[in-house]
């Protein structure tokens, strides 16, 4: 394992399960000190140099706040993982304006106020943001007109935010994850009446098709660390091929 992150001080958000929990060990691994935001308890089986933090992504001020006591705890800021989000499954005309809200400001709000909160601490270290979209954020994706509008606006923040803070020395990227073996994805439940003519719609080419959350985070570790310093902008898809 290499320790790209000696000595640096990440934030991860989501990082109670699935990507988020990977992604938070993982830099730990790596030799970071690692702050997990969650709405849920945050526990990496009691391993020392991690933070947990019980925030909600929608409110403006609990954002502000807990990246303020991730950096007073940490004494600086190197990386912003933004892998917190929420899906759900449904015919376009059964989704109500508050499903919708939900939504988008769990997957897009939550990326831009924690992003706007960690910016100026990342700009003191020329940090870096990596934010995960989603497969369905880069190609139409049936029954889910609100999470994919919400990943297409992560993706689209991802590259505005790249080009905006590449004279500070800062970069950002995203990853755009296919099916991952995530809590979100076993508790997802489909929209009923499917159109059969719909059944393979961006399914992906390898064996297994189900991505473990360990290969996500890796890559996220990847894009976050100094070896990626030529990615700024990089919209990385880890399909399995569903998107050729």
């Amino acid at each position: 394992m290499p320790h790209r992150y000696d000595g640096r001080v990440a934030l991860v958000t989501g990082a109670a399960s699935g990507i988020g929990r990977a992604t938070a060990a993982r830099l730990r691994d790596e030799g970071a000190r690692v702050v997990g935001l969650d709405i849920a308890p945050v526990s990496l089986d009691g391993a020392p140099g991690i933070l947990g933090i019980r925030c909600d992504l929608r409110d403006e001020e609990q954002v502000a706040a807990a990246v303020a006591d991730a950096v007073e705890w940490g004494g600086r800021l190197d990386l912003l993982a933004n892998v917190a989000g929420v899906a759900a499954s449904a015919h376009t005309t059964d989704v109500t304006l508050a499903e919708w809200d939900r939504i988008l400001a769990i997957n897009l709000t939550g990326t831009f106020l924690a992003c706007r909160a960690a910016l100026p601490h990342l700009v003191a270290t020329r940090g870096a943001v990596v934010n995960v979209a989603s497969l369905a954020g880069v190609r139409g994706w049936r029954y889910s007109a609100a999470y994919s509008a919400a990943k297409a606006g992560v993706v689209g923040l991802t590259r505005s935010l790249a080009v905006e803070y590449a004279p500070d020395g800062v970069r950002v990227a995203c990853v755009c994850p296919g099916s991952v073996d995530t809590p979100l994805k076993r508790d997802l439940v489909p929209a009923p009446d499917q159109d059969p003519r719909l059944a393979g719609h961006a399914r992906a080419l390898l064996d297994p098709p189900v991505a473990d959350p360990a290969e996500v985070a890796a890559a996220i570790a990847y894009l976050g660390s100094a070896e990626a310093r030529f990615a700024t902008g990089a919209v990385l898809r880890l399909d399995g091929g569903a998107g050729v």
